[in-house]
């Protein structure tokens, strides 16, 4: 019966080269697809934060034009 070292021994994954270096390039190209959602992300939020600023300066301009609360027809 082969001992307790002799059996993690076998088990071991032995890594070549070629292995070794398409994992590297595999890492590599996640990170660089992270990289690039985390720009996206950026981006939609500013465009995001744009939009909501154009919403509140229209609700401005639509409370100005009708008077708040002095038309009964519209409400917040």
């Amino acid at each position: 019966m082969p001992s307790q070292s002799e059996n993690t021994n076998t088990n071991e994954k032995q890594w070549n080269e070629t292995e070794i270096r398409d994992l590297i390039l595999y890492a590599k190209h996640l990170q660089q697809e992270n990289e690039d959602l985390q720009a996206k992300m950026i981006m939609m939020n500013a465009k995001l934060n744009n939009e909501e600023a154009k919403t509140k300066k229209l609700n401005n301009i639509i409370k100005l034009i009708y008077g708040q609360g002095t038309n009964p027809n519209y409400s917040n």
